[in-house]
């Protein structure tokens, strides 16, 4: 008995000692499963809109409410900043940004006239003015245009007309778009053939690029996309009609107080400058134009009904070079064309460029609105786009709901965590799976009621030049992410950016904190006296932009005694750095009549 006793106590203890034995390594397995990239993207993934936040739709606007009470929410752009970033994406389609929103050389023309002055007429006064709400009285040419009122019968045409019609509209001038390749960290627009724009310039030669010949499509499908490139996002950033948009208020906020040319930024500088050092510690506060009146700014304070946004089209050739998806019903597209330069494509020896014409595919864009001091910054990518939520995720806990079916069944379905693999290396690590695509996330019912309430996505396209809100395409859009401060709670700095507009230095990127850096000093504008990229590269070799908090002393000096402005900024806009010296009509010393302009907010060019 006792020998039985014994042996079945053994083999308790055995029993016991494997058991214990197994708990460890159960605990290490389970430990081992999570990455490092899991690890810190968790703070990546925090959920950004309080449980309550909702949409209706009231009177045909969309209206936030708290879900329990029906009550409007008073600040749904800081308390739900994802679904007030998909209230800004159906409110800018519904207003037709691609088309009636003006662009770049809308809201500041290159050589400006003055703004009227009382008992001027823009169409009498000869050395010429312009005057807010004189519509085609203003030269357009020389005077701020919006387009959607100045070319709002051609727009129509050009939607509704048949398609012959539709593309000989699509090329005439006036509906052109300026669309440019984007900044560089030398912080010219367009590179080298912003160089050739300005060097034609000087010369009196201002005839824009011809469009590229077939011979010259086929090479430059066969070169704008190296082997060794740092990313798809890259390669369409730099070979695409990056066309910036703003709406009506931000516009006329710009005309009627004499934004829109240099000479006016630089004298709100001034008179912030001179408040500062002979009224201080009090402050003038600003009176912007109203009524016909003109305004006194002591600084550039846009309205809180102010949008702007970035949008990156990709001509369907090079999209169908970069293996998209060659389905044109999958697309936003608009006749518009890029700039090439030829001899950064190795396709000339000398300095040539192109503009390749066509149909372009909407593939991302960036929305901003002023609804908050610091603004609201959200991204959206197109579906297709290889890599749309590398480094950062994707975040979005409104519209639609994340394809990872491997998270836990408990957990939040707003984050896409980045894709990952192992480096294969002896000591191995997990690194990120770059330039991969990623599972399809899948609308929320909320959302979708109302899209179809607000009939976006719910047909097809009406034109083959022009977008349409009605077109299911826009149904092809996710949202990257939203951002609302510089800092989370635990001061964490806020990272968003775009595997496009920020392609090839996502790490880091923060739009607001890039954008708090726009601004004017007292003699310069372009080049910015704070540029968009700091000195510090991405691994690949790229110029980084800023994230985090801004330094004060970018903008004042460290002096108590004495303070000076160093800096003026400028409302988050870099828009600013189009703004140029007021131009007026006279004899020059040739003897012929035409504008003559301030040498104004340019600063010292290099070429």
């Amino acid at each position: 008995m006792k020998s039985i006793l014994g042996l079945m106590f053994r083999a308790l203890i055995f029993i016991c000692i494997s058991l214990s034995a197994l708990l460890p390594a159960y605990a290490a397995e389970d430990t081992d499963s999570f990455t490092s990239i899991d690890s810190i993207s968790y703070f990546q993934a925090a959920i950004k809109d309080a449980e309550y936040c909702s949409m209706t739709l009231a009177g045909g606007e969309l209206t936030p409410i708290n879900s329990r009470t029906g009550k409007a929410l008073s600040n749904a752009a800081m308390l739900c900043p994802d679904m007030f970033s998909w209230k800004l994406f159906a409110e800018a389609i519904h207003a037709k940004f691609w088309s009636n929103w003006a662009d770049e050389t809308n809201n500041w023309p290159s050589e400006p006239y003055a703004l009227c002055k009382t008992g001027q007429s823009p169409d009498t006064y000869e050395p010429g003015c312009c005057m807010p709400g004189a519509g085609a009285k203003n030269n357009s040419v020389h005077c701020p245009v919006y387009p959607g009122s100045q070319y709002e019968a051609t727009l129509k045409s050009l939607t509704r007309g048949l398609p012959e019609e539709a593309h000989k509209l699509a090329r005439d001038p006036v509906l052109r778009r300026n669309t440019r390749l984007p900044f560089h960290d030398s912080l010219t627009p367009i590179g080298r053939a912003g160089r050739l724009g300005r060097l034609k310039s000087m010369k009196g030669d201002t005839a824009a690029p011809t469009s590229c010949s077939e011979h010259l499509v086929a090479e430059i499908v066969k070169k704008f996309n190296p082997t060794d490139a740092e990313s798809t996002g890259r390669v369409i950033r730099q070979t695409n009609a990056e066309l910036t948009v703003r709406n009506r208020e931000f516009h006329d906020y710009l005309f009627a107080n004499n934004l829109y040319n240099a000479n006016g930024v630089l004298e709100v500088f001034a008179a912030n400058q001179i408040n500062m050092q002979e009224e201080r510690p009090y402050r003038r506060a600003n009176q912007s134009s109203k009524d016909g009146k003109p305004g006194s700014l002591y600084r550039v304070d846009l309205p809180p009904d102010a949008v702007m946004i970035k949008s990156n089209w990709l001509h369907q050739d090079l999209a169908k070079a970069l293996g998209l998806p060659s389905d044109q019903k999958q697309y936003i597209s608009k006749f518009l064309q890029t700039e090439i330069d030829l001899k950064a494509l190795g396709i000339s020896k000398t300095d040539q460029t192109c503009n390749l014409e066509g149909i372009h595919h909407l593939v991302a864009f960036h929305i901003s609105s002023k609804d908050i001091p610091n603004w609201v910054w959200a991204t959206f990518e197109h579906v297709n786009l290889p890599g749309r939520c590398d480094i950062t995720g994707c975040n979005d806990a409104y519209g639609y709901a994340s394809g990872d079916n491997n998270r836990p069944t408990a957990t939040a379905a707003n984050y896409v965590k980045p894709n990952q693999r192992s480096d294969g290396l002896n000591s191995s690590s997990t690194i990120f799976d770059s330039g991969k695509t990623y599972p399809l996330e899948k609308i929320r019912p909320e959302w979708n009621e109302l899209l179809v309430k607000l009939s976006i996505g719910t047909g097809t396209s009406t034109s083959e030049v022009e977008p349409d809100p009605e077109d299911m395409a826009w149904r092809n859009f996710r949202l990257k992410g939203s951002q609302v401060e510089f800092v989370n709670s635990v001061g964490q700095s806020t990272l968003l950016g775009n595997s496009v507009t920020e392609g090839g230095f996502m790490d880091g990127s923060s739009c607001i904190s890039c954008h708090a850096r726009a601004g004017a000093a007292a003699e310069t504008i372009n080049p910015p006296p704070l540029s968009v990229f700091e000195r510090s590269l991405t691994n690949f070799g790229y110029a980084r932009s800023h994230h985090g908090i801004p330094n004060p002393f970018w903008f004042y000096n460290d002096i108590n005694r004495g303070p000076k402005m160093l800096v003026m900024q400028t409302d988050f806009v870099w828009g600013f750095l189009n703004a140029k010296g007021i131009c007026r009509n006279m004899k020059k010393q040739d003897g012929s009549i035409g504008p003559v302009c301030d040498k104004l907010g340019a600063g010292k060019e290099e070429f």
